[in-house]
């Protein structure tokens, strides 16, 4: 047995031996590639290396064999990317340079051409012409300010998305007419649940787009899991995750999650939305949701009616309560003092059952120890 070898010396050490058989205590992916790699020399009339892994199910040297994995496939997958997209270098060109010297002096605005007529002697960039996006590539993409201070619009950008950095009330990127996304990072999803955020917004997008999105994104150094399989149950309860997830989908039908691994399968997720539909109204994004005042959403209140309007404050500035529910319970309640006498079970119906919970807490809590 070998406990470590490092750097050609496994390859050295494969060919000397010449095994049949490889036992791995512990799972390198390198030393796997140098296997495979010694195994497709050999002649196709010889048996074939068989490599055996001894590693617990669910163990951490499991995890961090599968997570190494995972990088590796994510390293080729940009390198293809980058490849793809890499530009031609100009030296690898077929012009020579008296074709373009031919070029400048027969030169008729823009439209003179060397390399047989495939690449344009000059490019007016004011003026848009002789740009390589086709006009049909959807581009356009309202972002909020306050997703700049991730990482995500700088991956957009660099992606040859056009960017519009505008305040949303409703979503984080809105990418077309239909699809509105919420952008939530591991953290940021476990305390929109506890806090009952993520279910005011994803009602908020659900009233004003055909298809809300909820952009999951996880960090590429972490497993690609919500949450360990071994803590996955079959019973829905109020700590797990996932039962909160199945929640959410069930109480709002149209909402698509988004899982994504990356930023850049985020680039590649957003791609593919837009390319059958028409693009974002800017300016139609940064209204939707404005008109939903306070004023707006109380003035169902009669004009004869005297408003109180330092209570309508109060109530607005309560644990939980946000201009969507502020209308049920002022239609439930006369006054202040009316929501502090009710029960949790009465909060929990007109405010909801996290803003319930949090009124029917504020208004029975202690101010200290005495």
């Amino acid at each position: 047995s070998y406990s470590s070898i490092e750097g050609d010396h496994s390859s050295l050490v494969l060919s000397d031996l010449d095994p049949k058989y490889v036992i791995l205590y512990d799972a390198d992916v390198s030393f796997v590639r140098t296997i495979e790699i010694h195994s497709s020399l050999q002649d196709e009339c010889e048996e074939r290396i068989k490599v055996y892994f001894m590693l617990f199910q669910a163990s951490a040297e499991e995890k961090s064999f599968k997570l190494a994995l995972e990088r590796e496939n994510n390293a080729f997958e940009r390198l293809i990317h980058h490849k793809k997209n890499m530009p031609m270098q100009v030296n690898t060109l077929a012009a020579t340079t008296q074709e373009i010297q031919l070029a400048l002096n027969n030169c008729n605005g823009l439209s003179s051409t060397y390399a047989n007529g495939t690449l344009p002697l000059a490019i007016d960039t004011r003026t848009r012409q002789g740009k390589s996006i086709t006009d049909e590539e959807k581009r356009e993409i309202a972002v909020d300010v306050r997703e700049f201070r991730s990482a995500l619009p700088s991956i957009l950008h660099q992606g040859g998305m056009r960017l519009a950095p505008v305040t949303l009330t409703v979503g984080d990127f809105v990418l077309s007419k239909v699809h509105c996304v919420e952008r939530k990072s591991l953290s940021d999803l476990f305390g929109s649940f506890a806090s009952g955020r993520l279910y005011s917004q994803a009602e908020s997008m659900s009233k004003y787009y055909e298809c809300p999105c909820l952009l999951i994104e996880f960090n590429p150094s972490k497993a690609f899991c919500l949450v360990n399989e071994s803590d996955i149950g079959i019973e829905i309860r109020n700590d797990s995750i996932t039962s909160k997830m199945v929640l959410l989908a069930t109480h709002f039908p149209k909402l698509r999650i988004l899982w994504s691994r990356s930023p850049f399968e985020t680039l590649r997720i957003f791609k593919s939305l837009k390319q059958s539909h028409e693009e974002v109204d800017v300016d139609k994004a940064v209204y939707i949701g404005q008109n939903e005042s306070v004023e707006t959403l109380l003035s169902e209140v009669s004009e004869d009616d005297e408003i109180n309007e330092t209570a309508r404050d109060m109530l607005l500035r309560l644990p939980g309560v946000n201009v969507h529910n502020a209308r049920r319970i002022m239609q439930e309640c006369d006054s202040i003092a009316d929501l502090t006498q009710m029960t949790r079970d009465d909060l929990k119906r007109i405010a909801g059952p996290m803003a319930g919970q949090k009124l029917f807490t504020f208004f029975r809590q202690k101010f200290g120890a005495t």
